[in-house]
């Protein structure tokens, strides 16, 4: 692959080789330290389908999808959520504000409230590991192949190998589509809410917290600065009076 060409990383998960082990949660965990209660990556199951003994159960990995139009970007108010020019969508913490309007506006409910940090929380595609030129703690720990990663730009990776002549299937309905960046291999019959997603909420509220509310917010925080500002110039001037009156 020629050195000038951008990378474009994506997810490719095939169902039918997940085995429901949760080695991928336990590797994500021990990853990013997320609080016991929550996690940044799932595995879904549809249940038991068919009547004994023919019966059978569909587990399907997901996490966030780092969709090419992501739209908790544009619901984020501080820029703290991004994408990278490699297609990976990251949370800068120290800009987050943990106002939650990314949470809402993503359709597959994959972000959360970190409820030790207070800031939004999901998948980062373990962007270290990535940048280091490893996979993704999840991929790296998957034993049945089902959760893979790579560069869809890169004809030799495994991703571009694995959906070569494959149907590939997408999360998207009708009502959304953001082109998520996950690329199923056979149908996600489970996981009904990151494989059928709805429509985000109404974004007049988060119109008005982004255009009114965070300017309001910063106008208070700068002219708070500027009168304490004016206050502690003001005690020099006093301080340098007495001292000469002194």
């Amino acid at each position: 692959m020629a050195n000038n060409v951008k990378k474009r990383y994506a997810f490719v998960t095939d169902p039918s080789r997940c085995i429901d082990c949760r080695a991928c949660l336990v590797a994500c965990r021990a990853q990013w330290n997320t609080p016991a209660e929550q996690s940044r990556i799932w595995v879904h199951s549809n249940g038991p389908q068919g009547v004994f003994p023919d019966l059978r159960e569909t587990f399907v990995p997901a996490q966030c999808h780092h969709c090419e139009d992501p739209w908790c970007v544009d619901a984020c108010p501080t820029g703290a959520t991004y994408r990278r020019e490699d297609g990976i969508v990251v949370i800068d913490e120290d800009a987050c504000i943990g106002c939650g309007l990314c949470v809402n506006a993503c359709p597959y409910q994959a972000r959360f409230r970190n409820t030790r940090t207070g800031k939004a929380d999901k998948c980062s595609a373990c962007f270290p590991r990535v940048d280091a030129g490893e996979m993704p703690a999840c991929v790296a720990t998957c034993i049945g192949g089902a959760r893979l990663f790579g560069d869809l730009n890169d004809p030799e990776s495994t991703v571009s190998k694995a959906i070569k002549g494959r149907a590939l299937y997408r999360p998207v309905t009708d009502e959304v589509n953001t082109a998520p960046m996950t690329l199923y291999l056979s149908p996600p019959e489970a996981a009904p809410q990151q494989v059928s997603p709805q429509p985000r909420p109404p974004v007049a509220a988060e119109s008005f917290w982004r255009d009114v509310g965070l300017p309001l917010v910063k106008a208070a925080i700068a002219a708070t600065f500027i009168g304490q500002a004016a206050a502690f110039v003001g005690q020099l001037i006093k301080g340098e009076n007495e001292f000469e009156e002194a």
